[in-house]
């Protein structure tokens, strides 16, 4: 027997509430493709056996008779066949076939009702009597669109009388639209003849549209539609979030593609706002999700209150949304500062009091968004820009906000891919000895050049790399690859200087990093008392005790410390004798103003003093002109860094300030 093909048909549900046979026949080979449980009963045999059989199993006239059954039918003018089928036990019965043809995706096929002739009668009662009994709202109607018959669930669901709806067009009590004489597409393609199942709009009595799913299909005789069957399913739960009752995200999209649909005709823009509530998960874990949860409703409840004209939606786990029929900036600031006053309010929840914060983020139609996804993520970008400005609660989408975000993005994308792409380099800024200029060090600095983005400025992608913490990966690659180039100086016979490493907070809070640092130095032979580890003043705001552990470890085996930008942050002076610094690196913002006034050079010259007395070797960044150069002389700063020196260089470059070992 030749393997059956794969045959899926959506409308099975449907067919099998029939009480009449059904089959899916394909109209070329006769070979049955699905039938209803009506078929299993009638014939005899099991649904599968069916399946693996062709209508001429079943089929008792020949191939001549067949062909002369269907003239007769024809000079007749009927759209029936009177044909007899053998059934499983042998028995034969005489049977009317309704056959049409349907076009269903790229299958030509033949939807066949079998009626035997002496049950016909009573299998249409039963039919409708089956239909009429459906846990869903059904409605009979006959060829010009009037209800016949409805089940007491249509009547509950659109809250109509039975005597309200009997001979009353179907259009004109539950039509979605304003005017009831609008043409319902579904029912002019299923009065076509073709089975439709699709999800829409229906009005009740009171004038609440309601989403159901909509099952049609024409009833025929003779090949003529002669009525439609029509199953209404609630589906409202789809469109709602279970817990406040609000609409839910998918239902919000369908709102703002129909807004978008009607804007050619009625010309009319309008606003999205996300609310977004910040602290939400601390109420989560502190609290417990019932209260949280509560909270939502809570909520959910005021804003009902407060923009009740308007599409509310809940589109995520602490985020609201709402559809507002406006794109003036003074009356949705008016809107947002109302709705934020209101939500400022305290909620008691379990006698608990609760204080939260409201951001929001408004993108408009036409002039930000084309499309539902993108007013909804201009929104949400708008409002994360709102976030992020600790003290701007309302923000307007702009196509600034977009980009930073969109670069963000990106560079965060192709960080991941950085280092196994060879697209990360190191060059070595010279330190000179401020009283001989001669070269005492060099500070090692990260480069990236990426294929899509470019040069990328460190101070853009090594914030980003702290906050998605590939700083750590990368940190790690700097460290090794400038001990391998310390190591390969040493062979080329250079006379070693001491390179200073930038060390973010993320990685001397690794409990591990001292061990993984001490490692790449033993693996690359390279000599520790080579390298410098620069700190800044953020450190103060990390992990001190693991901190102050992993530099302790590392001092052991010769590795200086050194305070990068120092005076820029706020670390207590009680902080330099903790971290065991050996250097303080002096900001440029100090060394820029140095000859604009006595109180500036008191500053730095306080800073130089302060360094001296705790033994440490102060080192001045960013020195660009002569005049700074001797200022800083003149107050006994000992070492210094800046274009007045040397641009940052590269391994080739800076070996010719090298000297050689004699």
């Amino acid at each position: 027997m030749a393997k059956k093909r794969k045959f899926k048909f959506e409308f099975q549900e449907i067919i099998d509430m029939v009480p009449s046979v059904m089959l899916v026949i394909d109209a070329e080979s006769g070979e049955i493709l699905e039938l209803n449980k009506a078929a299993v009963d009638y014939y005899g045999y099991s649904k599968e056996q069916i399946l693996n059989m062709n209508i001429s199993d079943f089929n008792l006239l020949s191939q001549g008779e067949i062909m002369k059954e269907m003239a007769l039918a024809l000079k007749e003018r009927r759209y029936f066949f009177n044909f007899k089928h053998r059934l499983a036990d042998n028995s034969i019965r005489e049977v009317e076939v309704h056959s049409f043809p349907i076009k269903y995706g790229k299958e030509n096929l033949l939807f066949s009702t079998v009626y035997d002739v002496h049950d016909k009668l009573e299998q249409k009662l039963m039919f409708e009597q089956l239909l009429l009994a459906s846990p869903y709202a059904v409605a009979i109607l006959d060829k010009d669109q009037k209800i016949v018959k409805v089940n007491k669930d249509f009547t509950k669901m659109f809250l109509y009388d039975l005597e309200e709806t009997k001979g009353k067009f179907i259009n004109k009590l539950i039509s979605p639209y304003k005017d009831s004489n609008q043409i319902d597409k579904n029912l002019e393609v299923i009065y076509k003849g073709q089975i439709v199942k699709q999800e829409g709009k229906r009005r009740r009595k009171d004038g609440k549209l309601m989403d159901v799913e909509i099952i049609g299909y024409p009833v025929l005789y003779n090949q003529t539609v002669i009525g439609v069957y029509a199953i209404y399913i609630d589906i409202s739960h789809k469109y709602k979030d279970h817990l406040t009752q609000l609409h839910n995200r998918n239902y919000f999209v369908q709102e703002i593609n129909k807004s978008i649909e009607n804007y050619p005709k009625y010309k009319e823009g309008f606003s999205v706002l996300a609310l977004y509530i910040e602290g939400f998960r601390e109420i989560n874990d502190t609290l417990g999700h019932i209260i949280a949860d509560e909270f939502l409703v809570e909520s959910a409840k005021r804003l009902k209150v407060l923009v009740r004209q308007y599409l509310i939606a809940k589109i995520d786990s602490n985020e609201f949304a709402i559809l507002v029929n406006s794109t003036n900036k003074n009356y949705l600031l008016y809107l947002s500062n109302a709705i934020l006053e209101s939500l400022s309010k305290p909620f008691i929840i379990s006698n608990t009091k609760i204080y939260l914060n409201f951001k929001i983020g408004i993108s408009s139609f036409p002039g930000d968004g084309r499309t539902s996804e993108e007013l909804i993520r201009f929104s949400n970008t708008a409002m994360h820009q709102s976030e992020i400005k600790s003290n701007q609660r309302i923000s307007f989408y702009d196509n600034k906000i977009s980009e930073e975000m969109e670069e963000r993005f990106f560079i965060v994308n192709y960080l991941f891919s950085a280092i196994s792409n060879k697209e990360l380099s190191i060059h070595y800024q010279p330190i000179f000895s401020i009283k001989d200029r001669t070269i005492v060090g060099a500070e090692a600095l990260l480069r990236w050049n990426n294929p899509e983005l470019g040069q990328v400025a460190p101070n853009t992608f090594i914030p980003i790399a702290e906050k998605t913490g590939q700083i750590l990966s990368i940190g790690e690659w700097v460290i090794e690859e400038v001990c391998k180039q310390i190591n390969l100086w040493k062979i080329k016979g250079f006379k070693l200087i001491p390179i200073s490493i930038n060390i973010s907070v993320k990685q001397l809070e690794n409990v591990n990093f001292a061990k993984s640092l001490m490692q790449i130095i033993k693996n690359t032979k390279a000599d520790p008392k080579n390298i410098e580890l620069e700190i800044t003043e953020s450190v103060s705001s990390g992990d001190i005790e693991r901190i102050v552990k992993n530099i302790k470890e590392l001092k052991k085996y010769g590795i200086k410390i050194s305070m990068d930008d120092f005076g820029t942050g706020f670390s207590s002076l009680g902080q330099l004798d903790i971290f065991e610094l050996d250097k303080l690196k002096i900001d440029k913002i100090f060394v820029d103003d140095l000859g604009q006034g006595l109180r500036r050079q008191n500053l730095v010259k306080t800073i130089i003093s302060m360094a001296e007395n705790l033994d440490l070797i102060t080192v001045a960044e960013g020195i660009e002109t002569q005049e700074q150069l001797c200022h800083l002389k003149g107050l006994g700063c000992q070492q210094g860094q800046g274009f007045i020196f040397s641009k940052p260089l590269t391994v080739e470059q800076i070996e010719k300030f090298l000297v050689r070992e004699v």
